[in-house]
């Protein structure tokens, strides 16, 4: 059965609050694993984030748009950035991982190496800080939008 009218809105909403929901809970993983040392294998936390699924997409927006993405200078954006790691988690949007990792000077840590350096994984507290307002305020303008679906419901059956 298909949804229609107001039902609709709501379901494409709620799909919105889905979404910044998931994106929510990643940003708090990449917070609360800013400062994890190498596990037992030796492996460091890898950034999350959530980004389009171009394999479950039609793909008619990213054509019409066929935008790309330029830099002037190799250091305006982490170089992690381009190789991505997908794993399905939901349709129409994924979790990648950014296999970014930073050394930090620390000679007197446990984990540090003979240079006295810290494996630790790329995470910057302010941008997650920042991405996490926004998808505060996205999931809030969500909400606003399935209450004004809700009172418009309510209004027409007054008619």
């Amino acid at each position: 059965m298909k949804v229609q009218g107001i039902l609709a809105a709501i379901k494409t909403t709620m799909g919105g609050l889905n979404t910044q929901m998931r994106r929510m809970e990643l940003i708090s993983d990449n917070i609360a694993n800013a400062e994890k040392t190498p596990d037992k294998n030796g492996e460091v936390y890898k950034r999350k984030v959530l980004v389009a699924d171009s394999k479950n997409n039609s793909g008619q927006f990213s054509e019409q748009l066929k935008l790309k993405l330029n830099r002037s200078d190799k250091d305006h954006m982490s170089p992690g950035i381009d190789n991505l790691k997908g794993n399905k988690n939901r349709p129409g949007f994924e979790v990648a991982e950014q296999d970014n990792e930073i050394s930090v000077y620390e000679p007197n840590h446990p984990m540090a190496d003979e240079n006295g350096y810290v494996r630790k994984p790329d995470v910057n507290l302010v941008e997650e800080m920042v991405d996490l307002v926004s998808a505060t305020r996205v999931y809030e303008a969500n909400v606003t939008v399935i209450n004004a679906a809700k009172n418009i419901a309510k209004k027409s059956m007054e008619i």
